[in-house]
């Protein structure tokens, strides 16, 4: 399990470099999916289609007044506000 993490954590930091993006965030791959970005008023939206092709929307979290939105090629990395469930991967033996 630690190998599975340390991967997970490792990949992380090489998709943070490529796109040149520091932040501390959940990765959430959307790479065969329709999507779109609208500005609402200087409120930026990414709509991605689901699985059952139902339009989602996420806020897209703004840094100095700028959208998150990463470039690179032929991807897009966009950071966004969407309710999601963490999952935490502790190590019993450091419980207090």
């Amino acid at each position: 399990m630690k190998d599975i993490v340390e991967n997970f954590i490792n990949a992380k930091n090489i998709l943070n470099k490529e796109f040149n993006c520091n932040e501390d965030f959940f990765i959430k791959p959307l790479i065969d999916r329709k999507w779109t970005i609208k500005d609402n008023e200087g409120i930026f939206f990414l709509t991605y289609l689901d699985d059952s092709n139902n339009p989602k929307d996420c806020v897209i979290v703004k840094k100095n007044n700028e959208p998150m939105i990463y470039k690179k090629n032929d991807y897009t990395m966009v950071i966004g506000i969407e309710c999601v469930k963490l999952a935490f991967i502790l190590n019993n033996n450091n419980s207090i």
